[in-house]
């Protein structure tokens, strides 16, 4: 019988159905002890799916009774902060949802306390392993397109094109940033992780629709509503600029979702393209022509495809899901070992990007170009 920890779940979506429960099931290590959620419904419905044995609507109660190692937290923004705190002070190891937080105080908060508490922490930036991020990043790494000039930085999606995509879409429980929390945070991150550099400054446009049109978000109906399309320039420190666009009201065919990553040097270029019916990447010399470059592990792009998740996250179900890696370090916090601990998407990362929304929303309020370093509380 191999090492185990004890692992609960606070939230029982089709998210927990999709990324976090097929896999932490399957992995060897871990025991799924507990299942939480506010009505109690879904959570017995997904612990007779996957046979838990626990079930809750008190996710403080859970964290009391079942002497969990770890947590996954998959429920609305506005929750993340207190639940993961108090899991945090009872020691138990941590796996929260995108992002990290509703705003940079929160996340501020959160990050110190782990670094107190000595949990592993990590958010489920669940775009991080996919094999053409992988690929950037390793090419920048390398410095096979030289010195960094531009980037182009998109993750769009067209289900807010229905109406207001749930709690989502409310500032008081997704928070004002709305796509560019859902969404955005992803590119953010996948930028700022890609070429180990932090975004410095940003300036911005942030809109949301009202009857079929869009009105500037300083002038929307309803104070409640959050961001539905965000265009913003970012400059990074050491001084090449990006452009990022993040929107749920974009429509995608029968894509799903659509991420765009690119990325210009001195020595040449970079495209990364993924959604529902696969990807495309090309990379080039200064001077050169585009080559098609072919990773084994994705489904090229095929719009005769079934287009779907499994397509646009072919790891999902394998080791690279972010739940699989974060319950690898929680297995070696326990019990030691001389395997390498994954690298994980932590709470310092997670802090950072939330900082940058926070700028992106500020930008958009004052009609200017906001610091990052602007909002870093004093320590």
């Amino acid at each position: 019988m191999p090492n185990q920890i004890r692992v609960g779940l606070i939230g029982a979506s089709w998210f927990a159905d999709l990324w976090f429960l097929p896999v932490l099931c399957k992995h060897p290590g871990v025991t799924v002890a507990a299942i939480c959620s506010r009505n109690g419904t879904n959570a017995e419905r997904m612990a007779a799916k996957y046979d838990i044995p626990a079930v809750y609507t008190s996710a403080i109660e859970m964290m009391d009774t079942e002497k969990l190692d770890g947590v996954c937290i998959i429920t609305p923004n506005d929750t993340h902060f207190p639940l993961t705190m108090e899991a945090m002070r009872r020691g138990i190891h941590v796996l929260c949802e995108k992002p990290l937080a509703l705003d940079s105080k929160q996340s501020h908060l959160m990050r110190i306390e782990a670094e107190l508490s000595g949990v592993v922490h990590a958010v489920n930036f669940s775009v991080r392993e996919h094999p053409g991020v992988q690929y950037l990043r390793n090419a920048v790494k390398e410095g096979k397109i030289g010195n960094l000039l531009e980037g182009r930085f998109e993750y769009t999606g067209d289900y807010g094109l229905k109406g207001s995509p749930g709690w989502r879409g409310s500032v008081r429980e997704g928070g004002t940033g709305g796509v560019l929390q859902d969404l955005g945070s992803h590119i953010i991150d996948l930028a700022q992780y890609i070429t180990g550099e932090p975004v410095a400054a940003v300036q911005s446009s942030v809109r949301c629709l009202e009857e079929g049109r869009l009105v500037d978000f300083t002038d929307r109906a309803n104070p409640d509503q959050a961001a539905d399309t965000i265009m913003f320039q970012a400059d990074f420190e050491s001084g090449w600029h990006g452009v990022f666009h993040t929107s749920w009201i974009r429509a995608q065919g029968n894509g799903g979702q659509t991420i765009t990553l690119e990325l210009f040097g001195t020595g040449g270029g970079l495209k990364l393209v993924f959604e529902g019916y696969g990807y495309k990447l090309l990379t080039s010399e200064a001077g050169g022509t585009w080559n098609i470059v072919t990773l084994p592990s994705l489904l090229e792009w095929d719009l005769t495809s079934d287009a779907g998740e499994d397509r646009f996250r072919p790891y999902r179900n394998t080791e690279k899901n972010e739940a699989w890696r974060w319950a690898d370090a929680v297995l070696a916090a326990k019990y030691g070992g001389d395997g390498q601990v994954p690298e994980l998407p932590d709470f310092t990362a997670a802090d950072r990007v939330q900082h940058v929304i926070d700028a992106v929303m500020q930008s958009a309020q004052m009609k200017r170009k906001v610091g990052v370093h602007e909002l870093q509380p004093q320590q």
